[in-house]
């Protein structure tokens, strides 16, 4: 998984960017991190007074200014309902070139990993919600983007945006560069297989735990936080170490993570949960990080070499500068839904084979009321720009989308062969004949034709799982 060829696979897991993908393609963790540090909508927090002389401040200050921002700000989510359900052996089918099964089910928690004996206790498919299925469904836990996680105020229920705790943890470690201006080395994102969070090297360290920060003092005192704070670390293998160097797995043979940086952070780390004399709770909890001694260490590129004093600009430049030789930066278009660098294949895939929610609402209905209830809805991206989009998914929980997005919906209802994009209008064809056309502003989009019956095979909508009856 060195920089290189990427198979058309990982670029549609970059868009949807769910837990089982990442898990699968580590890459993709750092991937959602530079897809959040180019987003327009990270860069606008430095205008806000929040965040007004920030960069004077000592690091954990500034992180504490970033967590009551983001406390403030977005809630936690991971429900069933949001991104939809599919089937483990749809998805291990798919996975199966590049880890076997029997590999992902003894470490992945959505196809049968439960942990130590704390998972078995709690049952972890009723914590979860999924009691009320067979046992072979999962769920799409799809991990969002900035422009995702702001758009959850316009879903019933919602009054502030939300994400789950990779969305958090993407979010926390591209706000501490970009806002922070923390530098990128120190940040180090981890991944069990029933959590997300990261450990930044500042001071005597810093945990980022879903929306909060948890200091070592804290992770010690005994509090509700902090018990819940210790729980992934005190009863999970922690599965993936991503870093701007690379990436460590539990499973596979090679890491491109710099052996140096890793064994920095796994000292740093083992430090920070070693107890103070003083501590309210003295267990020392060991953490259980891939074995360096197991892999080979390769490149995992051409160094980032992204500093916290460069503009969004001179970001976005050595961004496409890396496309080339840098495998996480090469994936990070995708993962932004960034159509104007890259083919519409991956995008395409992604929306037709893994967004069962908009499917599901829309089934059973003739194409004339699918494209009416489309038309009904307020013709804007909650993506910024002329070249991003949403997925279909996007589209119908936050009930607004562009043109162009609201024609893949309806591709993906109804089918179609064929999306055209003309100047300022897109249209779905079914061969010849015009099935809708809605105004588009997506006009950067590099292909302007979007042969939907020659994708991969898979690209057809499987029958999203229902609950089992009894």
């Amino acid at each position: 998984m060195q920089s290189g060829y990427i198979p058309m696979e990982e670029k549609s897991s970059a868009v949807t960017l769910s837990d089982m993908e990442i898990f699968v393609f580590p890459e993709l963790m750092y991937s959602l991190v530079l897809a959040n540090i180019s987003s327009p909508r990270l860069w606008a927090w430095r205008e806000l007074e929040w965040f007004a002389g920030i960069r004077d401040m000592r690091p954990k200050r500034r992180l504490q200014r970033l967590r009551q921002h983001i406390m403030d700000n977005y809630t936690f989510n991971l429900d069933l309902d949001t991104w939809g359900l599919t089937r483990q052996q749809v998805e291990l089918k798919r996975f199966a070139p590049f880890l076997s099964p029997d590999e992902i089910a003894k470490s992945n928690a959505l196809f049968g990993y439960q942990g130590d004996v704390y998972y078995y206790d709690i049952d972890i498919r009723r914590h979860f919600g999924l009691d009320k299925y067979d046992g072979d469904t999962i769920p799409y836990w799809k991990t969002e983007t900035v422009e995702a996680m702001d758009a959850f105020r316009y879903k019933p229920g919602h009054s502030v945006g939300a994400g789950e705790c990779v969305s958090l943890a993407g979010l926390y470690a591209a706000a501490a560069f970009v806002v922070c201006g923390l530098p990128l080395e120190s940040i180090y994102l981890m991944a069990t297989p029933l959590h997300s969070q990261n450990f930044v090297d500042v001071d005597s360290g810093i945990l980022t735990n879903n929306r909060r920060l948890v200091t070592r003092a804290m992770w010690s005192n005994g509090t509700v936080i902090s018990q819940q704070a210790r729980r992934a670390l005190e009863h999970e293998r922690v599965t993936i170490v991503s870093h701007e160097t690379g990436w460590i797995h539990l499973l596979y043979p090679e890491a491109t993570i710099s052996p140096v940086a890793y064994e920095h952070f796994s000292e740093r780390l083992k430090s920070f949960l070693v107890p103070p004399e003083d501590a309210e709770d003295q267990r020392l909890v060991e953490p259980r990080l891939p074995d360096a001694g197991r892999v080979r260490f390769v490149s995992g590129g051409e160094p980032l070499g992204m500093t916290a004093d460069m503009d969004r600009a001179a970001v976005l430049r050595r961004m496409a500068e890396l496309r080339g030789t840098n495998r996480a930066a090469a994936l990070a278009p995708y993962a932004a839904h960034d159509l104007s660098c890259t083919e519409h294949g991956p995008f395409a895939l992604a929306a037709l084979s893994r967004s069962p929610v908009s499917r599901a609402a829309l089934a059973g209905l003739g194409e004339g009321e699918v494209v009416r209830r489309l038309a009904e809805m307020p013709g804007e991206s909650i993506y910024d720009g002329p070249a991003r989009l949403a997925q279909p998914d996007e589209v119908w929980n936050f009930q607004r989308g562009d043109g162009l997005e609201k024609c893949l919906v309806a591709a993906n209802a109804v089918g179609g062969t064929e999306l055209r994009l003309n100047g300022a209008e897109a249209s779905l064809m079914d061969k010849e004949r015009c099935v809708c056309s809605f105004p588009t502003s997506k006009t950067s989009v590099r292909d302007k034709v979007w042969q939907l019956d020659l994708l991969p095979e898979g690209a057809r909508r499987p029958v999203a799982p229902s609950p089992s009856k009894g």
